[in-house]
Parts: C-alpha cells; sequence; structure tokens
C-alpha cells in the first residue's frame, strides 16, 4: 500500500541541522506513527511521503517556513524568577512543560537566566532553521473512520 493523504504512518525519522546537530541528538533515528493531515509533522514533509510504500527511505530539505516555522518574538517573554522556585539547577536550554487553557500539554525553553527574571521561549526548538530529514517507512495502513474524524488512537494523535 503506498502512503495517501489519508494514511495511517509509522517511519523511523532523523533529523539534521547543517551545523551538524542532530534530533533525536545521540543521531539514532527515533520511531513515530501518526494519521497524516493531523498537524503531527509539518506539511511539506508529509507531502513528500505521498506515493512511498513501506521499508522506502528518502531524505528531505525544509525551509524553516516549510518545517517548524519562523521564530515568532511574541512566543518569547520574560517571567518572574519566583515563578521557578524550587529550580536549583534553572539554565538555558532546560525543557519544561506546562498546560494551556484547554489542559493541554505545552513546552517551553528557558532562553536566559537573570537575577530576578527568566526569559523563555514557547517557539518550536527548530523554529527558524533549515532541517535535513532522514526517514524510512516502516508501516503504512488506511486511516479508520476515526482517524479521519480527528480521534485517531495512536499514542502521537491522542485527541
Amino acid at each position: 500500500m503506498k502512503v495517501s493523504e489519508k494514511s495511517f504512518v509509522t517511519i523511523d525519522y532523523l533529523i539534521r541541522l547543517k551545523n551538524g546537530q542532530t534530533f533525536p541528538q545521540d543521531g539514532t533515528p527515533e520511531t513515530i506513527s501518526f494519521c497524516l493531515g493531523h498537524g503531527i509533522m509539518p506539511p511539506a514533509f508529509e507531502e513528500a511521503m505521498i506515493g512511498m510504500e513501506a521499508n522506502e527511505g528518502k531524505s528531505v530539505h525544509l525551509s524553516p517556513e516549510e518545517a517548524y516555522g519562523e521564530v515568532d518574538e511574541e512566543l518569547i517573554t520574560e517571567v518572574d524568577r519566583a515563578d521557578f522556585e524550587g529550580q536549583e539547577d534553572l539554565r538555558p536550554g532546560l525543557v519544561f512543560e506546562t498546560m494551556d487553557e484547554e489542559n493541554h500539554p505545552v513546552y517551553f525553553v528557558v532562553s536566559e537566566v537573570k537575577p530576578d527574571a527568566v526569559v523563555i521561549d514557547f517557539n518550536h526548538p527548530l523554529a527558524g532553521k533549515e532541517v535535513d530529514i532522514d526517514f524510512t517507512v516502516k508501516h503504512v495502513r488506511e486511516a479508520t473512520e476515526a482517524d479521519l474524524k480527528g480521534q485517531c488512537s495512536c499514542s502521537s494523535c491522542q485527541s
């Protein structure tokens, strides 16, 4: 079966930056299963999968706009240092999870630690970066009716 816009796929993927940095950072491809069209992966990346079959691999280059977007300065904010009470080893690069108004997890990265404030960034960690993604389609199936209604049961799409 070939990947289509209405597929559920399992892939192994590795993201590479121009500076040689990889995600996952250990350089080992990560496996993820998801429903195309649910916003799990960038649309341009999903488009590159169309027509592929299981055990087929590919590399794609995505601009920031095609990948994780440009850096949005409005998503960078300064909060009171007291908001991190009990965090002894607070430093740039640490990732934290919080909940949005609808009780969904939202992640942010500490950009800077000041004596009385902490600069936090809600942008995707790869925002503003060109990426090369090496991936292999491991499994593909037709999405179920639940998948198509946005009720995907995969771990990535829990809705």
